[in-house]
């Protein structure tokens, strides 16, 4: 009988082991499951609001549209133009002209014909790329022009605006220097109708090149 009781009591104390150990496991899944179902709730929440928030963006915004200004046909009269547009216009023809070495001269001089028109295009054509253009050739000519902005000048006259520009010329002939002379550049402007290319529809009419005293 006593051996009896000691094996009855013996299962007695294993099932109530393996009842606490079944109760620990489960409060352990049931403290996850506690833990994912805040999660979700949390997820659920979250996307509900932000459902929202993009709806209230999506009801709020407003669409603006910079579109710029087309350009309008037209003509400039030569007394609205700008100072600084007439000094860059003749800057960039001075330094189509004026500064060159032998093997790109021909080049910037064709460029500056589109800058030009009667009767400075005729007489461009005729010594610029015909005379000076055979002679920088034959001597291998080279030339500097640096501008002294404090002398230029911009003076209305009465076929447009006359823009002068005074420097210093220096040439350098088969690679030996000659004098530097003192130089304005007179150019002559007048206005045509604009385009993309020239805002303004500025053009040069004549071209004076002289050797001046200081």
């Amino acid at each position: 009988m006593g051996k009896v009781a000691h094996f009855i009591k013996h299962i007695g104390e294993v099932d109530s082991k393996g009842e606490n150990d079944t109760f620990r496991l489960w409060e352990s899944y049931r403290e996850q499951a506690m833990l994912w179902r805040v999660i979700a709730l949390a997820q659920m929440i979250g996307s509900i609001l932000l459902i929202i928030f993009v709806f209230y963006l999506y009801s709020t915004r407003e669409v603006t549209l910079h579109v710029p200004r087309q350009p309008l046909p037209g003509q400039y009269a030569i007394n609205e133009i700008p100072e600084a547009a007439l000094l860059e216009a003749a800057t960039e023809i001075v330094n189509l002209i004026a500064t060159y070495q032998p093997h790109v001269a021909e080049r910037q001089f064709v460029a500056a014909l589109e800058h030009l028109e009667e009767p400075a295009l005729s007489t461009f054509r005729e010594t610029m790329l015909g005379l000076e253009l055979s002679a920088i050739r034959s001597t291998a000519r080279t030339q500097l022009f640096f501008v002294d902005p404090t002398k230029t000048k911009i003076e209305p006259k009465s076929e447009g605006i006359a823009v002068s520009l005074f420097g210093d010329r220096t040439k350098f002939i088969a690679g030996k220097q000659v004098p530097t002379v003192h130089t304005r550049y007179t150019i002559t402007f007048v206005t045509r109708p604009r385009n993309k290319l020239n805002m303004y529809g500025l053009m040069a009419k004549k071209i004076e090149v002289e050797n001046v005293d200081y």
